[in-house]
């Protein structure tokens, strides 16, 4: 009895380690990295990923990152909102949580000003 209970424990143990994990679980990172900004207002962004509409919502906890953002931000004291550092056309890469039916941007990093 004690024999089968040192194999049995171990191998329960790894049973269980290689069951797979959710990935549908809610607020999950999820990625939109090509995506082109079709609007952005100080509460919504709306991207266009292949051919699908996204929107999505931002707020102050909302990290914009990009070549010349910090520079634009420092200008306006620090304090820039996303709609002064980004803009229609824009080719962006998103980082998002879905919660629900809202998903939200924790991230959005400027790739590309649009021309």
């Amino acid at each position: 009895m004690n024999r089968l209970m040192r194999l049995t424990i171990p191998v329960l143990a790894v049973c269980v380690l290689a069951l797979p994990i959710d990935a549908s679980a809610a607020g999950k990172t999820k990625l939109l990295p090509n995506a082109t900004v079709k609007s952005v207002t100080p509460t919504m962004l709306t991207v266009t990923a292949d051919g699908k509409d996204t929107s999505l919502t931002v707020d102050a906890k909302t990290n914009v990152i990009g070549k010349g953002l910090g520079t634009k931000a420092r200008a306006k004291g620090g304090k820039a909102t996303i709609t002064e550092l980004l803009g229609v056309g824009d080719r962006v890469s998103v980082t998002y949580q879905e919660s629900g039916t809202t998903m939200h941007a924790s991230k959005v990093e400027l790739m590309a000003k649009a021309k």
